[in-house]
């Protein structure tokens, strides 16, 4: 079972991967429809990112950053694919797998989480409809 605090941390951790793994993907996508998408889902993930930042610090909680091994392993490992295929269907891949993970991490959140608090529940369930319109938004680029 989850805290609301263990929630938050899951929450903020996961917007950031995900601008994270926006950030890295951003300078090689040349298709300026899938440059503006990405674009759109980053000012979302910082939103939700500045939300769940607040609340933690409204709990007295200091937000966790993206572990830094993480966060270079991911930024190698998105240069290296897009080394071999530059191209926007395989940005949009990388993006789904991306949300998939995320999606289904922030359903077992949803599912760990006995907590009452609305505000808390409400910004989970956000996350959860952010991914899957993201990966509805990636779909027409595959």
């Amino acid at each position: 079972m989850l805290t609301e605090s263990e929630l938050l941390q899951s929450i903020h951790q996961s917007t950031n991967m995900g601008r994270e793994g926006i950030q890295s993907v951003l300078n090689y996508a040349k298709d300026d429809r899938l440059r503006q998408a990405l674009e759109q889902q980053l000012v979302e993930y910082e939103k939700l990112a500045g939300a769940s930042g607040k609340m933690l610090l409204e709990r007295d909680e200091k937000p966790k950053g993206t572990n830094p091994v993480a966060k270079a392993s991911s930024a190698a490992m998105s240069a290296m694919k897009l080394m071999a295929d530059p191209s926007a269907s395989k940005i949009a891949e990388m993006m789904i797998q991306g949300n998939t993970m995320g999606m289904t991490q922030s359903l077992r959140n949803l599912n760990d989480y006995p907590g009452k608090d609305e505000r808390v529940r409400d910004l989970a369930s956000k996350l959860l409809r952010t991914e899957e319109a993201n990966i509805e938004q990636m779909k027409k680029f595959l």
